[in-house]
């Protein structure tokens, strides 16, 4: 659109005049506003009337045309000699119309269809793009044609004026109209843009624009203040969404602290309870198997004093020979035997012989017994306290257990380093899942330099057969320590870094007596012990070690009698014509275990000597309320420990004491 254009005459429902519309664009062309004004064309003519001239007469007699680009009347000023069926918004008169869009203006005298002549004068518009021209018309009879060009051309500049006047009409719409359009547009655009601070300017006319203005301006206040109140209220529900964001952050790191908690427990429940189970599974192996080692045990010894006896009949060669034969065979029950005592102390069901140990003695003692064993490249330390507590351990276990972890310690060195002992005193709190129950403890550690553990490693070190040491390794080093340590009480401590070492520790109860001392033992003279006027009574499920230990007695001279279990050794011995001098009782048997048929024989009034013959030795729940022993023989056991434990059973029965063991 150029800049301001009038239109055509236009006419709308409802208005009883037509108009003629005035355009202007936005000073702004990206805006795309434009501003429309309509301009009364019956007040148009009434304004023409007014500025017509009455010095002349004959100016009464002529006629004013405004017309718009199509020729359509917008302005008239009708005089006397009008031509007819002109009217606003009607179409100019055809013998005008040829000079709609004159270049300057022209005057001519033109006839119409009845050949009624008229002097014509034709203005355009100043301003080309209007589209306006003026014309005055005036009916001249040709006798005074002369007197009416003047008359015309005066007529003329009326029409100019006029024409003038439209165009200060369309200058004002755009001052007053199109101006306070386009500044209230402007303010709603930064209204639109987020800008609420901003106000509409107002002129302090009084005019309908300023009261738009106001109105405008108040609702940008409402508005203002909605966005401010919307603003503190988003201000305040960010604060609680935040405080309560905080609250569960607070709650969810309680969570994982609890879940940590729990994940470290059910790790030790479930490491504690797998040991049981492996631990069960071991304790019954190394019942049986002792039970084995026990029937071929006794044969071999049985065999021996045989081949002593025959010795004599024998060429001398085959009677070494077979006493080679035997010393090999024995040699490997014994070895056999140290195996199911490595499985009991792992299975926790060994009895330990507790008592108040130096560690720092013992540690002293087992030095320079592995200094040998662990080679030149491994140089052994220690830094002992000076004021060691006591501790309260088996002393042969913990030696067993530190060897283990002084062995352990080679093996990760294999190009050689440092191993170091140390022995502090120490107190728990039993905070860890872990822990021993607080107290005061000894710790011994076993550090060395060697490649120490990775994080895996580290995890299953104590899990029963986990070796890292291929083939050749059992996987029950470390779980023997552990379950050894758990056994007296105390527990194992590990602390290793891949390439930087290992370091374990044994934590062990301290003893509240002080360690007593060994007296020396003094050679006796005295002459074996005369046991063949004891009556013995064996009872044990398994006939073969039931057999064995039946040959071993009948040699040292002994009567005996036999029972297969605690039932039949019940209703046994009260057939027998004498009760029996001393009863060898196993301990794992069907039906009834040894200490409840021990129990059940002392309340018969049964006053012989009971010791518990077993390689399983775990007392059950219910049996440490009454226990009626009197010794314990482990199998396997030889006949020389056979013949020493009748030996102290008769010596206790002839003084009349008994001494229970727990």
């Amino acid at each position: 659109m150029e800049a301001g254009t009038i239109g055509s005459v236009a006419t709308v429902t409802g208005l009883e005049h037509p108009f003629l519309p005035i355009a202007t664009p936005s000073p702004s062309p990206e805006d795309g506003h434009v501003v429309i004004a309509g301009l009364d064309l019956t007040w148009l003519s009434e304004h023409i009337a007014e500025m017509r001239p009455q010095r002349l007469a004959t100016m009464n007699r002529a006629t004013l045309y405004i017309t718009d680009r199509n020729g359509m009347i917008v302005g008239l000023e009708a005089g006397g000699d009008s031509t007819p069926g002109a009217q606003i918004g009607a179409p100019l008169p055809v013998a005008l119309r040829p000079f709609i869009h004159p270049a300057s203006v022209e005057q001519t005298t033109v006839h119409d269809s009845s050949d009624q002549g008229w002097f014509t004068s034709v203005v355009p518009a100043p301003i080309v793009a209007s589209g306006l021209t003026a014309f005055a018309a005036l009916a001249v009879p040709s006798p005074i044609a002369s007197f009416a060009r003047f008359a015309v051309w005066d007529l003329t500049i009326t029409g100019y004026f006029a024409l003038m006047a439209l165009l200060l009409a369309w200058r004002s719409g755009q001052r007053f109209i199109y101006q306070p359009t386009e500044m209230l547009l402007s303010t709603a655009q930064r209204w639109r843009d987020g800008d609420l601070n901003v106000r509409a300017p107002l002129t302090g006319r009084g005019s309908e624009f300023d009261a738009l203005a106001q109105s405008f301006n108040a609702m940008a206040s409402s508005l203002q203040a909605r966005d401010l109140e919307r603003r503190l209220q988003a201000e305040l529900l960010e604060s609680l969404v935040a405080e309560r964001t905080r609250a569960l952050s607070e709650i969810n790191n309680r969570l994982q602290v609890e879940v940590a908690e729990r994940e470290k427990t059910e790790a030790a429940l479930h490491q504690a309870q797998k040991l049981q189970a492996v631990g069960q599974l071991a304790g019954g192996i190394a019942h049986d198997f002792n039970n084995m080692l026990a029937t071929v045990l006794g044969n071999l010894e049985l065999m021996q004093h045989r081949v002593v006896q025959v010795a004599p009949t024998l060429p001398e060669a085959d009677a070494a020979r077979l006493a080679a034969l035997i010393e090999r065979a024995t040699g490997a029950v014994q070895r056999g035997a140290q195996l199911t005592s490595r499985l009991l102390a792992f299975s926790r069901r060994q009895r330990l012989s507790t008592r108040a140990t130096d560690l720092n003695r013992l540690v002293t003692e087992l030095v320079s017994l592995a200094t040998s064993t662990l080679g030149r490249r491994v140089r052994v330390t220690t830094d002992l306290a000076p004021e060691l507590w006591p501790a309260m351990v088996d002393p042969s276990q913990v030696e067993a257990a530190l060897l283990n972890l002084c062995l352990n310690a080679r093996d990760a060195m294999p190009d050689g380093g440092q191993l170091t002992i140390t022995t502090t005193n120490i107190a728990f709190e039993g905070q860890q899942a872990d822990d021993p129950p607080p107290g005061a403890y000894v710790r011994v550690s076993i550090a060395d330099t060697g490649t120490g553990m990775t994080a895996e490693v580290r995890r299953q070190a104590f899990d029963p057969f986990f070796t890292t040491k291929g083939p050749g390794g059992s996987g029950l080093g470390l779980s023997q320590v552990y379950g050894m340590a758990r056994q007296s009480g105390g527990t194992v401590l590990l602390d290793s870094t891949e390439g930087q070492g290992t370091e374990v520790s044994l934590v062990l109860p301290r003893a509240m007596t002080e360690v007593e001392t060994e007296q020396p033992r003094t050679a006796g003279n005295d002459p074996p012990p005369d046991l063949k006027k004891l009556l013995v009574m064996v009872v044990d499920d398994d006939a073969a070690v039931r057999q064995v230990t039946v040959e071993m007695l009948r040699d040292l001279g002994c009567g005996v009698v036999q029972a297969p279990g605690g039932a039949e050794a019940l209703a046994l011995i009260d057939t027998l014509p004498r009760a029996p001098d001393i009863i060898l009782m196993d301990y794992a048997m069907p039906g009834m275990n040894g200490l409840r048929v021990a129990t059940a024989l002392r309340q018969r009034g049964i006053n012989a000597a009971i010791a518990l013959v077993t390689g399983y030795a775990e007392v059950e729940e219910g049996d440490s309320e009454v226990n009626p022993l009197d010794g314990l023989l482990r199998k396997p056991f030889s006949i020389q420990e056979l013949r020493t434990l009748l030996t102290t059973l008769r010596k206790r029965s002839e003084a009349g004491t008994s001494t229970v063991l727990t």
